[in-house]
């Protein structure tokens, strides 16, 4: 596991972390549906990163070939799922349920994947680090943790939710050749994005109006969405899934932290030590001297 690599997806992980932010401003300002929101971030991505790829003169569509096609549509599949049903989960069991549920199976998700398709058990502190980010995950978002009429449906999709993003994750652990990371995070997404547009146009139809709102929507598909997964996926070179996944646990401290210096929410002594706990996770994380650079 490389140190640069490790360091994309802690920076991903804090990209992540504005989506919430800027997607609450989006909808909130132009009144648009969060199935739309998803269209809207992944069709954005893809686009901005098609013309960046264009601009430099660098390949987009010429030379694709059949691996790189179902790596493509894997990827713009899977992550289209991981955003309706992240949405749905939040809307029947809550934001802090679904999200704790969502984003705390993930690894568990891909470390029963490792142990079934290749034997592997992840190290013990690796183990450590998902119990104290997971401990400081429960403890950040403690205070958003209830329990309506549709909680259990909503747990249950926020569990596959987390597989969702976990299949994302399993299936970019190692790169096709000549498919780098900002190629196919650009088709991918646009792919994806194009695959949630009846899908937004049955659960809720919108758009941005407006500069401030389609300042929001950009910012949302550049940063939270193209940037963020480029870093991501270009990270898994060598950082294994299992590690990556639970990395991501930092996008919902990133987030309630921007809440509270954005919307005045008070994070409060159990936020300040789950944040801590994330911290300290991210700290038995990081690479070691004598560790390979295996991706499994």
């Amino acid at each position: 596991m490389q140190p640069r690599h490790f360091l994309s997806v802690v920076l991903a992980a804090t990209l992540w972390g504005t989506g919430g932010l800027l997607g609450t401003l989006l909808a909130d300002a132009a009144a648009v549906p969060p199935a739309s929101v998803a269209m809207w971030r992944m069709l954005i991505a893809g686009a901005v990163l098609t013309a960046w790829l264009l601009a430099r003169r660098a390949p987009v569509l010429r030379g694709l070939d059949r691996p790189m096609a179902v790596r493509i549509l894997a990827t713009g599949s899977l992550t289209a799922v991981f955003e309706v049903l992240y949405f749905t989960g939040v809307a029947l069991a809550g934001v802090g349920l679904a999200t704790l549920v969502a984003i705390g199976s993930a690894p568990v998700w891909v470390a029963l994947w490792d142990w079934w398709r290749h034997g592997d058990r992840p190290a013990g502190r690796r183990v450590l680090a998902l119990g104290v980010a997971v401990a400081g995950l429960v403890s950040l978002l403690g205070s958003s943790l209830s329990v309506g009429d549709g909680a259990a449906i909503g747990v249950a999709v926020a569990v596959v939710t987390g597989a969702a993003f976990a299949g994302v994750t399993v299936v970019n652990r190692e790169p096709v050749p000549g498919l780098g990371a900002a190629r196919l995070t650009a088709l991918s997404f646009a792919a994806g994005g194009v695959l949630l547009v009846p899908v937004a146009l049955a659960l809720g139809w919108g758009a941005p109006a407006g500069a401030q709102a389609w300042g929001y929507a950009v910012a949302l598909g550049v940063i939270s969405t193209a940037l963020a997964y480029v870093l991501y996926l270009g990270g898994l070179r060598t950082v294994p899934p299992f590690v990556a996944t639970i990395v991501s646990l930092l996008e919902p401290l990133v987030a309630a932290v921007l809440a509270a210096i954005v919307f005045g929410e008070r994070l409060g002594w159990p936020g300040v030590a789950g944040g801590a706990a994330l911290a300290a996770a991210i700290v038995l994380l990081r690479p070691q001297r004598d560790e390979p650079e295996s991706i499994h």
